[in-house]
């Protein structure tokens, strides 16, 4: 717990970056106060060096206050402002590049425009990843795609968990596993990823069990006399099927799929909506899968694990009522013990040392 508060501080509280931003007034101030104290301080503000240097110092000190308020807002989980400071900071560099045409004059018919052109090019091709996550950002926000503290899964890059920092490059995610994940921005628009904000927050009919049980088709048989009988006088079985279904001659394999059925429909932690669904899968060479589809109501991480394992164990458990098993392929063991039955020497299942 300890580690995770600390992750979630803002990056802001770092003293360096109010170094930087002392650093950054500083400047500011020495640019004016020299051209004042030698005097003829019109020819050294009309520079173009000059003009550079403190549109240069504006932008750094905007982006260093602007990415503060980001930290501060992501605490605080104001939406709205992140957004707004992740804007000015491009509006600032756009500001920026707009001042650096003007400043030196480079027009269309300029000699420097070419140039300019090539260079602008390799910047583009050096920096597209991070055009791209500005055009993400926008996309994912300007659309609510994305929030603090929303749950989101990128399979691609083995990132679960929930977002701590969104800016125009990066979002930071705070894994389940207690580790933190930066990814580009542009990650969010060009790639799969999923948003559980409206699962976890209760707003949907619960969170997804999908799980197959290969079961071994040679244990599938109709019930003989004796095993109905059995069936019928379990209180379990009794209380959600009627005992007309429970008779000789019924394959073991369908009783069991409606039970199972019934089962899942009348459990206090499944949902009903917006689908329940206990139905074979195609046959394959192990055997034949039995899918069970349902929503379980927890959406916590911790209690949804717990419900679907004991949903898990249970299916499992009911599978010997009816003489049912699942699948596994032969080990080592198995072969052994087959082998020991052709043979008299008893089987250990251990490697034999060469003498």
């Amino acid at each position: 717990m300890r580690k995770k508060k600390r992750d979630s501080e803002p990056r802001s509280m770092n003293p360096h970056f109010w170094l930087r931003s002392i650093i950054y007034l500083a400047l500011i101030l020495v640019a004016f106060l020299v051209p004042l104290c030698c005097g003829d301080y019109t020819k050294v503000f009309s520079a173009s060096w000059f003009q550079m240097l403190i549109l240069t110092l504006f932008l750094c000190l905007t982006i260093s206050v602007c990415n503060k308020l980001t930290d501060i807002f992501s605490l605080r989980k104001n939406e709205s402002g992140i957004t707004w400071c992740q804007i000015t900071i491009l509006i600032a560099v756009v500001m920026w590049v707009i001042g650096f045409l003007i400043v030196f004059d480079i027009k269309k018919d300029s000699r420097y425009f070419l140039a300019l052109g090539i260079i602008g090019t390799m910047l583009s091709w050096i920096f597209q990843d991070t055009l791209k996550g500005v055009v993400a950002f926008l996309h994912v926000r300007l659309n609510h795609l994305l929030s603090i503290d929303d749950w989101i899964q990128v399979p691609k890059y083995n990132v679960d968990g929930e977002v701590k920092r969104i800016t125009l490059t990066t979002v930071s995610v705070y894994n389940w596993d207690t580790t933190t994940s930066s990814i580009p921005t542009s990650v969010l628009h060009g790639d799969h990823f999923v948003n559980l904000r409206k699962m976890s927050d209760g707003r949907t009919y619960g969170r997804l069990m999908q799980k197959n049980f290969i079961l071994d088709t040679s244990q599938f048989h109709p019930l003989t006399a004796t095993e109905a009988e059995r069936l019928r006088q379990m209180n379990e079985l009794r209380r959600l099927l009627p005992e007309e279904e429970i008779h000789e001659g019924v394959p073991n394999y369908k009783l069991f799929r409606l039970y199972l059925y019934h089962w899942l429909l009348n459990n206090p932690i499944v949902s009903q909506h917006p689908r329940l669904i206990v139905r074979w899968e195609e046959q394959s060479e192990a055997g034949l899968p039995l899918q069970v589809y349902i929503f379980l109501l927890a959406t916590a991480f911790s209690a949804y694990d717990w419900q679907q394992t004991t949903i898990t164990e249970q299916i499992v458990e009911m599978l010997d009522w009816f003489g049912l098993r699942l699948y596994q392929s032969p080990s080592s063991h198995d072969l052994n013990q087959c082998l020991a039955q052709l043979s008299d020497k008893e089987s250990t299942n251990r490697k034999e040392t060469q003498s």
